[in-house]
């Protein structure tokens, strides 16, 4: 059910610097904490031109995004409930850890900036938690528990199950929470024409991956 992470990978794509005395580790962290800490206070000193309405937007999106590609994917649920997730999602992300080491200044307008992350267990004890109720939610319709129902009804009730269902393990999930051992993702900032700077969308990407441990679920 978890898919490819679909977040917005690069929320600051383009940020104006100062030539060799560019913010990288700054402008890193800036990034990591609107992603995980809804924070725009950094955000908004890098992208002078964007409201801070325009941040929180973009933060809101992503989370939506994430939510519709790896919790809710292919159930028709509505909006309250999508809201409902996105909320949950969005405090999971405020817990994920990470810290970002000093810049190194790999080129004319290039830097590498390491950053340390305990990839968290959250949704690999969800995905554990999914398949797990998914052989209880065979075995009850097998049984007949929703033979009381009308065909469509049935559908409904049993999607509606399914919903609150995960709903639950994700919550349940979110709370037992362990971490794992430190790992370090490099990310490479460079400015490929000017002084518009930006993270390497498949460093921020891996890092999501990672943090998370996304591809560890896909292998399931």
């Amino acid at each position: 059910m978890l898919g490819s992470c679909i977040l917005c990978a690069v929320l600051l794509a383009n940020v104006t610097g100062c030539g060799r005395d560019f913010d990288a580790a700054g402008y890193s962290q800036a990034l990591l904490d609107l992603t995980f800490q809804a924070d725009i206070t950094k955000a908004a000193a890098f992208m002078e031109d964007a409201s801070a309405e325009a941040l929180m937007q973009a933060y809101r999106d992503s989370i939506d995004r994430f939510v519709e590609a790896n919790v809710t994917s292919g159930l028709e649920i509505g909006e309250l409930k999508t809201t409902r997730f996105a909320e949950l999602v969005s405090r999971i992300f405020m817990v994920m850890r990470y810290q970002v080491g000093e810049a190194k200044k790999t080129g004319k307008k290039e830097y590498e900036v390491p950053v340390e992350i305990w990839p968290a267990d959250v949704f690999v004890t969800f995905q554990e938690m999914l398949v797990e109720d998914s052989l209880k939610m065979a075995e009850k319709i097998e049984k007949g528990e929703y033979e009381g129902f009308a065909e469509e009804e049935a559908d409904q009730q049993i999607l509606l199950d399914i919903i609150n269902h995960a709903y639950e393990l994700l919550d349940t999930a979110y709370m037992d929470i362990e971490y794992g051992e430190e790992e370090t993702v490099i990310f490479h900032v460079r400015a490929e024409t000017g002084s518009e700077y930006s993270v390497d969308e498949d460093d921020m990407d891996s890092l999501i991956r990672k943090i998370l441990r996304l591809d560890e679920i896909q292998s399931m």
